[in-house]
C-alpha cells in the first residue's frame, strides 16, 4: 500500500526549532553541508514532535545528526527511540520523487520520509519503510514504494512486543538471552525481525542461526567447537522464529 493512498501528516516547525538548526548548519565548512545539516536537523525533530504526540519517547538531543563534528562528517538523520532502535528520517525536497539513503544502515529499524515545501514552518510525514539487509541496501527509495506512516507505529509495536518476550521466563528466552553476552536485545530483535520479513521460511533455522553464532563467538573458539555448536543456534533460531510468528499474528 502506498503512502499517497493515506492522508499525509503535517508537522509544524516552530522559529526555536530553526533557530537551533540554523546554529548547527553555520558551524559547517561549507554551504552545501550546512543545507545538508539544516535539513537533517528538521526532519528528525518533525519525527520526533510526531512520536511525542503519540507518546512515544525518543532521544532526541542525542542524535548525531545535533553533534557538530558527527553531522559534518555523515549524512546521518537519525532519532533514537530508546530500548527499540534506530529510525532514520530522511528530507525530500519539492518534486523530489527519490529518498536518498545514507551508506550505513548500521541499527536501522527503519526510514521515514518528510517532504519539505518552499514554506518551512511545516513539513508532511510521507511515510514509512522498513530495515533493508545491508548487504543489499539501496542508494534510493522511490516516495511511490513508501507505507503509510501508520506502518512506523505498528513496526515499533512488533518490536517492542518480542523484545518484552526475551524478557520474560520462557524457555526459549531465556536460551536466547544466555548466549547474546549481554548484547542489547533490541538489536538481536531487530535482526530476527529484518530476516523473518525478508528470508523465506525454509532458511529459518541456517540464517537465525549465523545470526546468533556471531554473538557468541569467544576468544579462542576453533572451527570444531563452532561446528558442535551450529546445531543448537539453528535449533534455538527455529524456535525463536516461531514464537515470534505466533506474538506477530502471523501463523493460523
Amino acid at each position: 500500500m502506498s503512502s499517497t493512498t493515506s492522508p499525509l501528516l503535517m508537522v509544524p516547525l516552530d522559529l526555536e526549532i530553526h533557530s537551533r538548526a540554523r546554529h548547527l548548519a553555520a558551524q559547517q565548512s561549507t554551504v552545501e553541508k550546512g543545507k545538508r545539516v539544516y535539513l537533517n536537523a528538521l526532519a528528525v525533530y518533525a519525527v520526533h514532535s510526531y512520536l511525542k504526540w503519540l507518546q512515544i519517547p525518543t532521544n532526541f538531543q542525542e542524535s548525531d545528526c545535533w553533534n557538530p563534528v558527527k553531522a559534518a562528517l555523515s549524512n546521518a538523520a537519525d532519532l533514537v527511540i530508546p530500548n527499540v532502535g534506530t529510525l532514520e528520517c530522511r528530507p525530500v525536497l519539492p518534486q523530489e520523487t527519490v529518498i536518498l539513503l545514507p551508506s550505513t544502515s548500521e541499527n536501522r529499524i527503519g526510514y521515514v520520509a518528510i517532504q519539505f515545501q518552499e514554506s518551512l514552518d511545516s513539513v508532511q510525514l510521507l511515510g514509512f519503510a522498513p530495515a533493508f539487509d545491508e548487504v543489499n541496501l539501496p542508494a534510493q527509495l522511490e516516495v511511490s514504494q513508501l507505507q503509510p506512516i501508520d506502518a512506523l507505529i505498528e513496526q515499533i509495536t512488533r518490536l517492542e512486543e518480542a523484545i518484552a518476550f526475551l524478557q520474560t521466563d520462557d524457555s526459549v528466552a531465556v536460551q536466547v538471552r544466555s548466549v547474546l553476552d549481554n548484547k542489547p536485545l533490541s538489536e538481536i530483535v531487530a535482526q530476527f525481525e529484518l530476516l523473518y520479513r525478508t528470508v523465506d521460511e525454509f532458511e529459518w533455522r541456517y540464517a537465525g542461526g549465523e545470526i546468533l553464532a556471531g554473538d557468541t563467538l569467544a576468544v579462542g573458539a576453533t572451527r570444531e567447537t563452532i561446528q558442535q555448536d551450529d546445531s543448537e543456534l539453528q535449533d534455538l533460531a527455529q524456535m525463536l522464529l516461531e514464537k515470534l510468528a505466533e506474538i506477530w499474528g502471523d501463523v493460523a
